[in-house]
């Protein structure tokens, strides 16, 4: 192992060296230096650790460090974490980007605490992930929201169109930024370059919560990313659909439209002090991956599983795999989803017959699966997911489909466009206090707790948010239909608690 610190630049002239890894090298010459560890974490550097499980785990404690000599501080990073930022800023096309190390979710709070000041009003798109509403409810912000489009085939929701976005900036003038999520969970992405010189336009940044398009833009075969197309801040799971390990994202800035100064004070705040090295060497690994090599396997893996969906699409007779639609502009190649044609097979019984199956798909809704594939698949690792959906969709034509009724939808959301602004903020809800009452009295009440169908982690109520009676008819609809609720105060989903 070269155990030399690669400089980013050799020569000022130069172009960035993608091939360094400034802080896994550092972390690997602090490895080898076998200095005598007086100092946290306890294990010291594996020294200490349980009997049975130091095999599996010794090499990642050598390298379990803390802030100390030679190692750089995320919180004032000026040497290796500094120089890995700024090789992921190049290569994800930012002005400056943050490492992450408690995911997307750590990225998104910290964006609402940048923006938002107690009262301030947002623009946010209602089918973000929870640590949206968590972020503005911790800033005491006043979102207005604003419904998603509802694509046709699968009913996921996505970006809604421009023109109800331009109508509610120009109803809203004093809102501090408009807040997106795309792609979403699916893989849809839309074009947000109208969106972006709009929000411009009225003076606020674009916030896009990228979580599932870490990729997006690294190859011509996939879909652009937000960045690309003006996005100011710009949160990304690079554990997700790059090769960080679990937890490690990144947070991409661009232009000046958000204070960077601000957002690290902020990062500072709600980020441990004692943040995981490893995690954060994985996000300059996953950055020297992507750049030397991950790009052509994309192109590679692209052309594979575009091969095999579009011959796969031909044979199924049961199943259906998603083929993009008008209403998307975007289709991300690494995300197969999966229907039934009958509609009376949910998702979450597909999940359920794939796993039998040996094949874990990623998300189940009341209608699709979704399968995800990485960077780097081969043709024996497709295949595999190919048999599988060979399987299910014979075994679904054995069955009888004895009910023939059409059924109904499952209304998550209000009418594409409606605005909604909650009588009292999130903040306030939360610290108000409640009573538990039957689910199918609570029409009309505020609620007084978060309903997370769970994934894709999209709230169906949030605190102080009103339920109405198709609140209640979607709850059950989920619960009969194998939904799984996350942190629910009652797991039967029978009451509910409600403001007092």
């Amino acid at each position: 192992m070269n155990l030399t610190i690669s400089p980013i630049y050799k020569g000022p002239h130069s172009t960035i060296d993608h091939t360094a890894a400034p802080l896994y090298q550092a972390l690997c010459l602090y490895e080898t230096s076998k200095r005598t560890s007086m100092h946290v974490p306890g294990h010291k550097d594996g020294r200490v650790f349980d009997r049975e499980a130091w095999g599996r785990f010794s090499s990642i404690l050598s390298i379990d460090a803390t802030e100390s000599v030679g190692i750089d501080d995320l919180h004032h990073p000026t040497d290796f974490i500094a120089d890995a930022q700024a090789l992921a800023a190049e290569a994800f096309g930012a002005d400056h980007t943050f490492f992450l190390v408690g995911g997307s979710t750590i990225g998104n709070i910290g964006v609402a605490l940048t923006l938002c000041e107690p009262g301030d009003k947002i623009l946010v798109q209602r089918n973000m992930h929870k640590s949206v509403f968590h972020g503005l409810l911790l800033a005491g912000a006043q979102p207005i929201f604003i419904a998603p489009a509802i694509e046709s085939t699968t009913k996921a929701a996505k970006v809604s169109d421009i023109r109800y976005i331009e109508k509610a900036l120009k109803d809203n003038p004093d809102v501090k930024g408009v807040w997106i999520t795309n792609p979403n969970y699916y893989g849809m992405s839309q074009d947000i370059t109208r969106l972006a010189e709009t929000c411009h336009k009225a003076g606020v940044p674009l916030i896009v919560d990228e979580a599932h398009g870490a990729h997006f833009g690294q190859v011509e075969e996939v879909p652009p990313s937000a960045l690309s197309k003006g996005a100011d801040v710009v949160v990304q799971s690079t554990h997700k659909m790059l090769t960080a390990m679990t937890m490690a994202s990144m947070l991409h800035v661009k232009g000046n439209r958000v204070s960077r100064e601000r957002l690290a004070q902020v990062l500072g705040m709600i980020q441990s002090t004692s943040p995981s090295y490893p995690l954060l060497a994985s996000l300059d690994l996953a950055r020297r991956y992507l750049v030397t090599e991950g790009r052509t396997h994309l192109k590679e893996t692209v052309k594979r599983l575009e091969t095999r969906r579009k011959g796969l699409s031909n044979e199924l007779k049961a199943l259906s795999i998603w083929e993009g639609s008008k209403e998307v502009h975007y289709r991300d190649p690494l995300k197969w989803i999966i229907s039934c044609n009958h509609e009376m097979i949910s998702g979450y019984q597909l999940l359920d017959l794939f796993y039998e199956q040996g094949c874990t798909a990623e998300i189940s809704d009341p209608r699709n699966i979704v399968f995800l594939f990485s960077l780097n698949e081969e043709e024996d690792d497709i295949e595999k997911v190919v048999e599988a959906i060979k399987a299910i969709d014979g075994k679904l034509q054995q069955w009888s489909m004895m009910d023939s009724r059409e059924k109904g939808e499952t209304v998550l959301f209000a009418e594409e466009g409606t605005l909604y602004k909650q009588e009292i903020s999130l903040r306030d809800a939360f610290h108000m206090p409640r009573k538990r009452v039957a689910l199918e009295e609570a029409a009309g009440s505020l609620c007084g707790e978060m309903v997370l169908p769970y994934p894709p982690g999209i709230p169906l109520l949030t605190p102080g948010e009103e339920i109405t009676s198709t609140h209640i008819q979607t709850i059950r609809e989920l619960k009969e239909m194998g939904a799984y609720f996350q942190s629910p105060s009652d797991d039967t989903l029978k009451t509910l608690y409600v403001l007092k």
